[in-house]
């Protein structure tokens, strides 16, 4: 739940205009007997349910065009999709035992508006963040070749490198290797913390860590090189059954690497 308050946030924070008399879909009906396919003019980014009894599945992996809806018994509740061109979606799903339609086409006009990001605060500079945090310089290059976690997809590799603690922060070093041939423009790197699994629905739960600042951010990563930069987060502890993941999206192309620690 906090995952989709924060997005239901960013929502009103970033473009704060009603969405009264928009076109919208009607109550999408699923169960958890048949796949419901819902397709979107743009890749999905990310995807969430306001209830754990419903769940909305799309390629975590490679960015994909849709996604497939289940729900069980006796749940109401809605679903909040945003896709790669910015556009965000927001659709009623209810339970029926017998569904009157297993697919739905989104157009573009079913958005209810595009999500912009938040505007920075004053004083939000390179200076200033080192000056708060004099670790930064050091840190992409002190940790070695070793790595906590790893994942690799179509020659580019992703890297967990290290995980400082400092007072209330978290400086997370990460690794981006390009080995592919072609050019990786970065898009957005997503920090969620997991509890749970997906095989459980009941029990599963994602929620979205949002960075004070990004120290080197990369805007391209050259075909053959590699490039390190730091998240600052807010401090958070692991506990039993939770896990880290990393989303790295590409900013012009289907390339998505997802890694778990």
């Amino acid at each position: 739940m906090k995952t989709l308050n924060v997005i239901i946030a960013v929502m009103l924070m970033a473009y704060g205009h009603t969405v009264s008399g928009q076109k919208v879909l009607d109550t999408i009906q699923a169960n958890s007997q048949m796949n419901v396919a819902l397709f979107f003019p743009s890749p999905i980014k990310q995807a969430i349910t306001g209830n754990t009894k419903a769940i909305f599945t799309y390629n975590r992996e490679e960015a994909q065009y849709f996604g497939l809806l289940q729900s069980t018994a006796n749940t109401i509740t809605n679903l909040l999709v945003v896709t790669m061109d910015g556009q965000a979606y927001e659709f009623k799903v209810a339970y029926r035992e017998n569904v009157a339609q297993t697919h739905f086409f989104v157009d573009k006009a079913h958005s209810i508006g595009p999500v912009q990001p938040l505007p920075g605060k004053k004083g939000d500079s390179l200076a200033s963040h080192t000056a708060r945090f004099p670790l930064l310089r050091g840190l992409p290059s002190s940790d070695g070749n070793g790595a906590l976690a790893s994942v690799r997809r179509k020659g580019i590799r992703l890297l967990l490198k290290r995980l400082v603690y400092r007072n209330a922060q978290v400086f997370m070093v990460v690794e981006v290797r390009n080995r592919s041939g072609i050019d990786f423009e970065v898009g957005t790197l997503e920090a969620l913390r997991i509890n749970g699994s997906l095989k459980r629905r009941s029990s599963y739960q994602e929620t979205r860590l949002e960075p004070h600042f990004i120290f080197e951010r990369p805007k391209i990563i050259k075909t053959g090189t590699s490039q390190r930069f730091v998240l600052v987060l807010p401090k958070f502890v692991l506990f039993h059954k939770e896990h880290l993941r990393l989303i790295l999206l590409e900013s012009r192309g289907g390339r998505r690497l997802e890694l778990n620690y």
